[in-house]
């Protein structure tokens, strides 16, 4: 690699890292008004795995917003180590490797606490729907009952 792509290669990688921080935020923020909404109006729909499993997928969120938050720390201090390398060559220039392999590894760990998240998502929509349909079916029967008196 040469002397700039040390302090820029890592840079280039930002915008990508920044975008996930970005789409996970608001995914966060979205699981955290589903939360509330099952404490408020929609607590029938409100079982005890539905609430295992966003609790499961808030841990996740979080372990993904720490990895990505982590990563733009070491790319950017890989960065700056790139910068300090072009300066003074030998080790300093390994260093930035490492730093920047490393911000990538936490990517990587940010990615897949988001394939799993995304999984126990699918799970509480499930069990949301299943509750419904039992509801609705409910409802029709009674609605049947009501009828025949």
């Amino acid at each position: 690699m040469n002397d700039a792509g040390l302090w820029v290669t890592p840079l280039l990688l930002l915008p990508g890292v920044a975008l996930m921080v970005l789409s996970t935020s608001v995914r966060y923020n979205r699981l955290h008004d589903e939360i509330h909404d099952l404490m408020g109006a929609h607590a029938d729909l409100a079982g005890p795995g539905v609430l295992a499993l966003l609790a499961r997928r808030a841990r996740l969120f979080r372990l993904a917003l720490v990895c990505l938050y982590a990563s733009v720390a070491l790319l950017s201090l890989a960065s700056l180590v790139g910068v300090a390398s072009v300066a003074a060559g030998g080790w300093v220039a390994r260093a930035s490797y490492g730093i920047t392999g490393t911000a990538v590894l936490t990517v990587l760990v940010a990615s897949v606490a988001l394939v799993v998240e995304s999984r126990g998502s699918l799970d509480v929509i499930e069990d949301h729907l299943t509750r419904a349909e039992a509801g609705a079916e409910g409802a029709a029967a009674r609605g049947a009952q009501g009828g025949q008196l």
